[in-house]
């Protein structure tokens, strides 16, 4: 089942070669899954209901969407490593802000205003908590994320500045290998000796996605090759070891040996996943709709959390648990697509243009 043939030449090649990336609408579609899946986990799990066992069978289930962050990780580690392979420092910096704050300034600002009114979820923001908010690093200044799902945007920040560094020295085939090995490496060097510093500034908890990811996306570029096969292994016992010494809920709610199972099996299932995206074997998943639900799913992270718990509060007294989740669900979508219609089409493009226009009058 592992055994494809090279989309350029082989990997042990002295030059990398020109490479022509296609677009690959299967991970528009994961991305979308990934999102679902912790809306699902977030509207099953939230206090608005008024009871923690809204949905005792159903909560089975979605209790796992917590792990679509994981695979938001894993396709980050894909398609950030093809996003900057080519690209000069500066050009990549560029994409990925022009590709983040507008949404996230939007989410910022509308959301911390309707917190402000008093329409909150946990607690009503500060004025030092929104303008660090605003940055995007307010993890890293330990000040309040003021949205639950922003926590992981600083693993995001972490990877794409490390990304960043590389490229710098400029990005090959046997660098990334390099590159992943001394990461792996440090990993359990930080480990071992509990060097918070080295845990931070590796994105400890995304690590083992961020890896599997480039080594897949090695494998999907070159072709079969031993050491990215080996990478992904690593990653893949790397992120089982971190996630069952967390003590997963699914081991408290099912048991020991039943519980570890579903873990392994949720896991497992993503890479299973994303390997075959890179051995081409999901290259049939085209549909042109897929850029749509891709295009929806950061502005969906962003929004849903706070939008769906004061709906549910809303309306679940007049509709019902059964009603009230679908029509939730269908009113964050849509929250979703106006976000990404009004604010990420217009912005995108002219705050991408005058970065580029900034780094040019640096040169």
């Amino acid at each position: 089942m592992l055994i494809s043939e090279p989309r350029t030449v082989p990997a042990a090649a002295a030059v990398d070669p020109p490479f022509v990336q296609p677009r690959l609408r299967v991970l528009d579609l994961l991305r979308f899954v990934a999102a679902m899946a912790v809306v699902l986990f977030h509207f099953g799990e939230t206090r608005a209901w008024g009871t923690v066992n809204a949905f005792p069978a159903l909560s089975g289930v979605t209790m796992f969407g917590s792990y679509g962050v994981r695979l938001f990780f894993m396709i980050s580690g894909f398609v950030i490593l093809m996003s900057a392979w080519g690209r000069t420092p500066g050009e990549f910096v560029v994409s990925r802000i022009a590709r983040l704050y507008p949404a996230y300034w939007a989410s910022v600002i509308i959301l911390g205003g309707i917190a402000l009114m008093g329409f909150i979820t946990d607690h009503r923001p500060t004025l030092s908590e929104l303008l660090a908010n605003l940055t995007m690093f307010q993890h890293g200044l330990r000040i309040r994320d003021l949205e639950i799902v922003y926590w992981t945007l600083w693993h995001e920040l972490v990877f794409y500045v490390m990304i960043a560094c590389f490229a710098v020295v400029g990005i090959t085939y046997r660098r990334v290998l390099g590159f992943m090995g001394g990461w792996i490496f440090l990993l359990a060097l930080a480990e071992r000796l509990d060097i918070s510093v080295l845990k931070v500034g590796l994105a400890q908890f995304g690590a083992p996605y961020f890896i599997a990811g480039m080594s897949l996306y090695l494998i999907y570029r070159f072709g079969n090759s031993l050491l990215p096969w080996l990478f992904v292994g690593l990653a893949y016992a790397f992120g089982l070891v971190q996630l069952l010494g967390e003590g997963p809920s699914a081991i408290k709610r099912f048991g020991e040996p039943l519980g570890t199972a579903l873990v392994v099996g949720v896991i497992s299932l993503m890479f299973l996943v994303m390997i075959l995206v890179a051995l081409g074997r999901l290259d049939g998943i085209d549909w042109r709709g897929l850029t749509l639900l891709g295009a929806l799913t950061y502005p969906l992270y962003l929004f849903h959390h706070h939008v769906g718990f004061l709906m549910i509060q809303w309306l679940n007294p007049v509709l019902g648990h059964r009603v009230t989740l679908p029509v939730v669900i269908g009113i964050v979508l849509v929250v979703a697509w106006a976000v990404y219609r009004f604010v990420e089409v217009p912005a995108q493009p002219r705050l991408k243009a005058a970065l580029s226009r900034s780094l040019k009058i640096a040169d």
